[in-house]
């Protein structure tokens, strides 16, 4: 009832990658609080499988993913396209997501498109673990760039433009359709679907 009073109030419940955590939905968070300052959020994070479960079990009313969910009672419209791209390091261990993420699943057909299937190294669940690995020296990763992402000039990584194979994910916003959104949400909803960012650079990592 506060809600429908004050549509400009409320929670927005949203799940997304953790590969977006560190970019993209900040950016639309701190957009979207700038224009609706009292907003809040209840915010998760999981891998592509537990996105889809978090609508269908009602604990998010919004995801955000990178591809779109294979089922009939969600929605999904398409944010932006990320592009990713492969070296040729197929001698060195790679160092991915576990599978059920997305980005693993694009990571191994891009090898395979290079002609290599990935020697796995390490499996991690967020990005920054895949980094804080490459940094350690244990082998070679494959990830989208953020476009706010900067490397100290110390730092021990080396991001290095892929040229042999060509990919991309798109990157796109889902809720169960027969749900209806809570005022603040849909204002969200519609907010994020009309400043849908650039497309990010890709990288791939290695120990320098």
């Amino acid at each position: 009832m506060a809600e429908l009073v004050d549509p400009d109030a409320g929670a927005v419940s949203l799940a997304f990658l953790h590969t977006l955590g560190t970019w993209l939905v900040p950016r639309f968070v701190t957009d979207f609080r700038q224009a609706f300052p009292q907003a809040r959020f209840e915010l998760h994070q999981d891998g592509e499988v537990g996105l889809t479960r978090h609508l269908l079990d009602a604990t998010a009313d919004l995801i955000i993913t990178s591809s779109e969910p294979a089922h009939p009672l969600i929605t999904w419209r398409r944010l932006l396209v990320e592009p990713l791209r492969l070296a040729e390091v197929a001698e060195e261990p790679f160092i991915l997501l576990k599978p059920g993420y997305g980005l693993r699943g694009i990571s191994e057909t891009l090898c395979l498109e290079a002609g290599f299937t990935p020697l796995v190294g390490f499996e991690g669940e967020e990005v920054e673990t895949l980094r804080g690995l490459v940094a350690a020296g244990l082998g070679v990763s494959l990830i989208p760039s953020s476009p706010d992402s900067t490397t100290p000039p110390d730092s021990p990584i080396r991001y290095l433009e892929i040229t042999d194979v060509r990919g991309a994910r798109d990157i796109g916003i889902a809720w169960l359709s027969s749900r209806a959104l809570p005022p603040i949400t849909r204002r969200f909803l519609d907010h994020t679907l009309k400043s849908a960012v650039a497309p990010a650079a890709a990288q791939a990592t290695s120990h320098a």
